[in-house]
């Protein structure tokens, strides 16, 4: 059986490091900002804050460690980019989360507070698009020089 074939989630997700798993805390906390941040205008809406911030934080790790998963098989270039795909779903769906529940039990907001709540996913959604595109060109890039510099010596 060959190394790729023994990949779990688990080993997946140890193979992080200490840097993958310190962006998911960090993304941990910057959900939980936001839920505060965001507390006095969900109550208005109709929109339970307790219930938004346990839904936040509860998808805020798995959508830390899905993008830190996604980034780092995305730049292995021993492994196919469709290996990817799993976790990237993982992203999607832990971002549209929080959103869904707003959307949802706010039965129906002002229209400027419905705009204003999609240009906030749109602007965070597209920043971490670029972000995980960033990371995953930047590490393909410092392999490349990595590998011209073993053939040189």
């Amino acid at each position: 059986m060959d190394q790729h074939s023994e990949r779990t989630l688990w080993s997946d997700v140890r193979s992080l490091g200490v840097w993958g798993r310190a962006w998911a805390v960090g993304i941990f906390l910057f959900s939980a900002a936001r839920a505060l941040i965001a507390w006095p205008a969900l109550g208005r809406y109709g929109v339970n804050p307790w219930v938004f911030l346990a839904i936040d934080l509860v998808t805020a790790l798995p959508y830390g460690l899905a993008q830190a998963l996604t980034v780092k098989i995305l730049r292995d270039q021993h492994r196919p980019p469709s290996e990817a795909v799993p976790w990237a779903t993982v992203v999607v769906a832990m971002f549209l989360l929080p959103y869904a529940y707003i959307f949802l039990s706010s039965g129906s907001m002002p229209l400027l507070a419905t705009l204003g709540v999609v240009a906030w996913m749109l602007i965070f959604g597209v920043l971490a698009a670029l972000r995980i595109r960033r990371q995953v060109r930047d590490g393909q890039e410092s392999d490349a020089v990595g590998r011209e510099a073993a053939q040189l010596h």
